[in-house]
């Protein structure tokens, strides 16, 4: 009788430690339950999204022309990202009216956008230069490592006080 007691008993446990809840047991992070909280969604890695924003820059040429290699640093207000601070080097054939380079995006929480840019420039009145450029997205750190896309971004350079306006369109996955 002794022995049949013994098996029922240990499966009995076994059944009673499986219900109780587990001090290991994985929980949903705090940006995830807040989201589900509020009613928002979760969306999954790669999901492509629209990615759009506009940026305020300023331009220091670092060479002369022909060929002008030049930084700009800013701020954006981009989709997915929030206020971000932006960097960037280019370099720009003032002949040929092209430019090309790679960007860095960094939101507030510190993840990085990383994309690379070319794109053509010509005169827009005194002192000014419009521009349109195709930027392929090529990762980035936190939630942005891996992120593809692409986007169009067009401009407006003010030689005389150094400023540039973007606006941004395209899509990013991540």
């Amino acid at each position: 009788m002794r022995s049949s007691i013994t098996p029922v008993a240990i499966v009995a446990a076994a059944l009673a430690a499986c219900a109780a809840p587990s001090p290991t047991a994985p929980t949903a992070s705090s940006s995830v339950a807040a989201a589900l909280a509020s009613g928002g969604q979760l969306q999954r890695a790669g999901t492509s999204r629209p990615f759009k924003g506009s940026c305020a820059l300023t331009f220091v040429p670092t060479s002369p022309p022909p060929i002008v290699h030049q930084t700009d640093t800013g701020t954006c207000h981009i989709t997915h990202l929030g206020l971000t601070a932006f960097y960037g080097e280019q370099d720009i054939n003032v002949a040929a009216g092209t430019q090309s380079g790679w960007r860095r995006l960094t939101a507030a929480n510190g993840d990085e956008l990383h994309f690379t840019h070319v794109g053509t420039s010509g005169p827009a009145g005194p002192g000014l230069v419009s521009f349109v450029a195709q930027m392929t997205i090529v990762g980035g750190t936190g939630r942005f490592a891996g992120a593809t896309g692409s986007a169009r971004g067009t401009g407006l350079a003010n030689l005389i006080t150094r400023s540039t306006s973007v606006t941004l369109e395209g899509t990013i996955s991540y």
